[in-house]
């Protein structure tokens, strides 16, 4: 079943799709009006196909009545003549989205194999790194819980010169878990924002997610 995560959260829906479907099948599901259908016709790669399809196909499993999904001038996405905000992250085989009414939301998906430690001077602080660390040397899953964390913070903000290792910081106590919580606070223009964090491993996917209503931001 490609719908391996619906879950109801404050005010809003989180979804997880597995892309195991051909692309015939992801058309069907997918449902495209006139304009998406010109719009798929100009993506040349067949993963981003597929990626394109099972996001539209994942949103029409989470709402019931269709929207369009269209993107702001710096890429992050709205639907059209809808109120609920809208967050979409995708990695290899998987999408993910996160639906709310009232807050602008943050979502962020990686396999929990992926390394990040090569890149992590550039997205976490000394202090982060640090909490990183335990007996046994540098945990992968403790900075790809940053990694995950700081990118879904980041889909929340309207700004796109953000300094990962400095304008977001992240409270991890604990990540052995298969889902849990922590806390992050987002330095948005000179103002902190702490912002709850969520996550949760599906299917060897680690999803990280958030949300909040103290940045302003408009269509």
């Amino acid at each position: 079943m490609p719908l391996i995560l619906q879950e109801k959260i404050e005010n809003g829906e989180i979804g997880l799709w597995k892309i195991t479907e051909e692309i015939e099948d992801l058309l069907s599901l997918a449902k495209l009006s006139v304009s998406e259908k010109i719009t798929y016709s100009e993506i040349s790669a067949h993963h981003r196909k597929k990626e394109w399809l099972a996001t539209r196909a994942l949103l029409n499993k989470l709402i019931y009545q269709p929207h369009l999904i269209k993107y702001h001038t710096d890429g992050r996405p709205y639907l059209e003549n809808s109120t609920i905000n809208i967050s979409i992250t995708h990695c290899i085989g998987f999408v993910a989205i996160l639906l709310h009414a009232s807050c602008l939301p943050g979502i962020d998906a990686e396999p929990i194999t992926r390394h990040v430690g090569k890149v992590a001077s550039r997205f976490i602080s000394s202090e982060e790194f640090s909490a990183c660390c335990d007996k046994t040397g540098i945990s992968n899953r403790r900075l790809l819980m940053h990694w995950c964390a700081k990118e879904a913070i980041f889909k929340m903000s309207p700004i796109s010169n953000i300094e990962f290792s400095i304008d977001i910081l992240i409270f991890l106590k604990d990540s052995e878990k298969e889902s849990g919580s922590f806390h992050g606070i987002f330095n948005y223009k000179s103002t902190p924002i702490p912002i709850t964090l969520y996550y949760k491993i599906v299917d060897e996917v680690l999803i990280v997610w958030g949300w909040t209503n103290e940045i302003s931001f408009t269509h």
